[in-house]
């Protein structure tokens, strides 16, 4: 198959991504789904891997929606932060690891050297989605890992990067190839968009973690949260559980000012109420069982005056709160 001719742009940010993240060559892609499809494609049919507890909602939707019917393969889900919970999720057909740096709605953390050393024991593939916490908190490919995906940063709506590690090998040259049959790298003008945002990223991603900070340490007195979770203040999440109904937290979100609700988990201005999704949405016994009460909340801070989103949090909540 003839490549397609790249343009200075798409290289440009290839080459910026590789940087960020020591890796020898990057990949851009259109879209994140054609990002992770693309992945995916790196296994063969029927393979076994293992998800992060609590996954994207692109991963998941591609892999469960799609891949286990079209490619045959089988997942297991697991919280990669409790190497035992790891251990007893993964096969002799284990092919990879699709770790999410921040996971799930109680924003677990797993130790990613520890989880790759499991891996390179085990001769399986780790994959680092490292989205949520990105390249100046943390490098994925030094501390072991075979490939890191980002879904585009902040500021940018549509796009997807992978970089490999410099001994993946066949894994990377199998990749070079999926990326020009799928024929789906990003325009001139989004690739240019895509950079930029790269560029500011650590700037806007170390904001909205000073803001995350400050938030959480006021919500974590805060009359109606009942627990808080922010792992970190380099993160710019927090999650928290809110006391009451599902329709009345649900109601008092609605009324925030400085956050909507999101389209997926972490998105910067964004909540995402597991309570009260629309087709995304979890039956209430099953919910429970899984240890996701109606006042989980997982929050995308934004990077704003920490003053003003306790503010906005105390007028929507002021029913609750009173």
């Amino acid at each position: 198959m003839a490549a397609p001719d790249k343009s200075a742009a798409l290289i440009a940010l290839e080459q910026a991504f590789a940087a960020a993240y020591g890796g020898r060559v990057g990949y851009g892609f259109v879209s994140a789904p054609m990002a992770i499809s693309a992945l995916l494609d790196l296994l063969d049919g029927g393979s076994h891997l293992v998800l992060s507890e609590g996954a994207h909602p692109d991963t998941y939707r591609m892999i469960e929606s799609v891949r286990r019917r079209s490619a045959g393969l089988r997942v297991s889900i697991a919280d990669m932060a409790d190497l035992d919970a790891l251990e007893r999720a993964v096969t002799a057909d284990t092919r990879m690891l699709w770790l999410e740096a921040v996971a799930g709605p109680r924003l677990s953390r797993a130790d990613i050297g520890r989880v790759a050393a499991f891996a390179k024991a085990r001769d399986v593939l780790v994959l680092v989605d490292n989205s949520g916490l990105g390249h100046a908190v943390t490098k994925p490919l030094a501390d072991g890992c075979d490939a890191v995906f980002i879904s585009a940063p902040p500021g940018v709506s549509r796009g997807g990067l992978v970089t490999f590690s410099g001994s993946a090998g066949f894994v990377e040259d199998r990749f070079a190839y999926l990326q020009n049959a799928y024929d789906a790298m990003p325009s001139p003008d989004q690739a240019a968009a895509l950079l930029l945002a790269l560029q500011a990223a650590p700037e806007v991603m170390a904001a909205r973690a000073s803001a995350a900070a400050a938030l959480a340490s006021f919500l974590k007195d805060w009359g109606i949260v009942a627990e808080l979770f922010h792992p970190g203040e380099d993160c710019p999440d927090l999650s928290v559980i809110i006391d009451g109904r599902a329709d009345e937290i649900s109601a008092a979100l609605g009324r925030l000012s400085r956050f909507r609700p999101g389209t997926a988990p972490g998105q910067p201005g964004s909540y995402w109420h597991y309570a009260c999704r629309n087709y995304e949405a979890v039956p209430q016994d099953i919910r429970l069982a899984l240890g996701i009460p109606d006042g989980l909340v997982r929050f995308g801070i934004p990077a704003e005056d920490p003053e003003i989103l306790v503010r906005d949090f105390q007028t929507a909540f002021a029913e609750t709160a009173g």
